[in-house]
């Protein structure tokens, strides 16, 4: 009989965090990883037929499955194998790449583990679900992206392009360094019609301030500066973005992560 186990990483399931990288040495199969709920729902409408949407769309954080075997030559290597499984699994914030290996979950925590022992192996074999939490829903690049702009001088509505090359929105993350100081600063984004401004006497050199979308924070260096902030966070559409940019000269560096569905 042949038993489940892997002998090539080329579709692996690894877990990566902080560095340390866990391999599970089976077959194993993903359920529910490209369903999705979104904040939308009907309400009816009074003394009228049909209703009305509403809900801001967003997607919700939902809950993927790793259904895999373990198999041990004897009862003591089975139940090592899967202690070490289960621990990884259980682990907090980390990557899960499941086959492809320039995509990946963030997964926030695990929620269930199910588990049968296969009739008829002594405790040898076993069959796992294992449930995890995605709080942020997405499947992420491995690594980020990053664009860099240098203006030597002063600049009025400079044009700056980066590409989202995934299927959903993705945060930006500025970083704005001074060639010798940033008083005024604004940014336009053409695709959304969104934009920023900053206003910041401090940003001196060889200080630098940085807008993260995500977090929805302002930091010069290590001081909060989100008083300095006025507008909205912006975020890349898929394709093509076109940003136009008005302040001093310095280095912008715009740092993003593509992101899909699937």
């Amino acid at each position: 009989m042949n038993f489940p186990i892997r002998e090539s990483t080329d579709s692996a399931l690894r877990i990566i965090k902080d560095g340390h990288e866990y391999v599970l040495p089976s077959e194993w199969s993903l359920s529910d990883a490209g369903s999705y709920d979104f904040n939308n729902k009907i309400e009816d409408r009074a003394f009228s037929h049909g209703g009305d949407v509403v809900g801001d769309g967003m997607v919700k954080g939902h809950t993927i499955k790793v259904k895999f075997s373990m198999y041990g030559t004897d009862e003591f290597t089975h139940d090592e194998m899967l202690n070490r499984a289960y621990r990884c699994f259980a682990q907090t914030d980390y990557k899960l790449y499941c086959g492809r290996s320039d995509r990946c979950f963030n997964v926030a925590g695990i929620s269930k583990i199910t588990h049968d022992y296969v009739n008829g192996f002594k405790q040898r074999w076993s069959n796992i679900t294992v449930s995890l939490l995605l709080a942020d829903p997405f499947r992420y690049q491995g690594q980020e992206s990053l664009v860099v702009y240098d203006f030597p001088a002063e600049a009025y509505q400079a044009e700056m392009v980066l590409h989202n090359l995934g299927s959903v929105d993705t945060p930006l993350r500025f970083k704005f360094t001074p060639k010798s100081k940033m008083a005024s600063i604004i940014v336009w984004h053409e695709e959304t019609k969104k934009q920023f401004k900053l206003a910041d006497a401090l940003l001196i050199a060889p200080a630098f301030t940085v807008i993260n979308a995500k977090e929805g924070t302002v930091w010069r260096n290590d001081f909060n500066s989100i008083n300095t902030f006025n507008g909205q966070f912006l975020q890349a559409v898929p394709g093509k973005n076109t940003l136009y940019y008005t302040g001093a000269a310095g280095k912008i560096e715009i740092i993003y992560t593509n992101r899909w569905f699937i």
